[in-house]
């Protein structure tokens, strides 16, 4: 008679241990940490470019004015001098540009963000020099805001 032997058979593993599922956790949450306000800044910014690409004919409008008016900015400082029946409203502004003179050299159009688009206020002035028309972007922080830097609103340094 043959005797057989116990072998051991050895059964694979089934599935991951705690502790490798815990370090997976953990790594993931360490990227997220990083990730979520680096993203939450990029989609900040991107609602900025959106308000002020929507500003562009406005803009034009006022380059247009100021030409036909001897670069006169006062002559050019409401919507109707510009021929338009309202003041754009951007689709991530809180209401819509406002726009003055300042002065009898510069324009000045100033627009206030939504929370989403981090509360903040940026003002584009126009300035004409050597018949040339200069756009200067600078923004700001308005009411209880933290303050707006280039970081969220792609405006300024």
């Amino acid at each position: 008679m043959h005797q057989y032997r116990n072998i051991p058979t050895r059964h694979p593993r089934q599935g991951f241990s705690l502790i490798e599922l815990m370090i997976v956790i953990a790594i993931i949450a360490v990227l997220s940490a990083v990730a979520v306000p680096r993203y939450q800044d990029y989609v900040t910014r991107a609602r900025w470019s959106v308000n002020l690409s929507q500003l562009e004919p406005l803009k034009l409008a006022i380059a247009e004015c100021l030409q036909q008016e001897g670069g006169l900015p006062g002559a050019c400082d409401t919507a109707t001098k510009l021929g338009l029946a309202d003041l754009p409203t951007p689709q991530h502004a809180a209401s819509a540009a406002s726009l003055a003179s300042s002065g009898s050299d510069s324009l000045r159009i100033t627009l206030d963000g939504t929370a989403a688009a981090g509360g903040c206020r940026v003002t584009l002035t126009a300035s004409t020099s050597d018949d040339t028309l200069h756009w200067q972007l600078a923004n700001a922080a308005q009411g209880a805001e933290p303050a707006c830097t280039r970081r969220h609103t792609g405006v300024g340094s």
